[in-house]
């Protein structure tokens, strides 16, 4: 069965995370799209070390260890759950402004389809 190319979710706290371990294969990427108001607060959570006048732009680019930082920041501590459910499928992520969360699943998966 071919997987979708995207599967694109809007947050909603742990009825979001607790969707995307069913999505993991029937897609190639899965899209989180965060509220506006938490750029802010994962630019200084990300960069601790920024100058105040930094530009708050994220383009960060990890495993599923990148999931423990972002699940500092109150009201996404639910995607603490799916550290282990991406580190098993062998996701790749990368957070971006706007704040969302693109979760790579090709690198992990190398059967044919």
């Amino acid at each position: 069965m071919a997987k979708q190319p995207l599967i694109s979710l809007t947050w909603n706290g742990h009825a979001t995370a607790t969707v995307i371990p069913e999505l993991i294969d029937l897609a190639e990427h899965i899209e989180i799209v965060l509220p506006a108001n938490y750029n802010h607060v994962l630019f200084r959570t990300l960069n601790p070390d920024a100058p105040d006048a930094a530009l708050e732009d994220l383009d960060i680019r990890a495993g599923s260890e990148l999931l423990t930082a972002i699940a500092a920041v109150g009201g996404l501590e639910d995607l603490a759950i799916l550290v282990d459910v991406l580190n098993d499928a062998q996701a790749s992520l990368r957070l971006v402004s706007p704040p969302t969360l693109m979760i790579d699943l090709t690198a992990g998966n190398n059967e044919p389809d």
